[in-house]
């Protein structure tokens, strides 16, 4: 599991085919990459905007990267 500190440069709603669409998308700067996470919008991530510092995860289960996003609160233990 690999932990580092990001800022927010965009949220927005993916392209979905369907009407009741339920994601949320992130672009962050992470050191010198763009990278962008898109997720199921629920309470937590609903609170996440444009110039937050958040946490980003990256943790690798069966040779397959899952990148989870919070919101940076000043704390932070790799």
């Amino acid at each position: 599991m690999i932990k580092k500190i990001g800022k927010v440069k965009e949220v927005f709603i993916p392209e979905d085919k369907t009407i009741d669409s339920d994601k949320i998308g992130f672009k962050v700067m992470l050191d010198t990459k763009m990278i962008e996470i898109i997720e199921k919008q629920d309470e937590r991530n609903s609170n996440i905007f444009k110039d937050d510092l958040v946490i980003i995860t990256e943790t690798n289960i069966s040779n397959k990267i899952f990148k989870d996003i919070e919101l940076y609160d000043g704390d932070f233990y790799d």
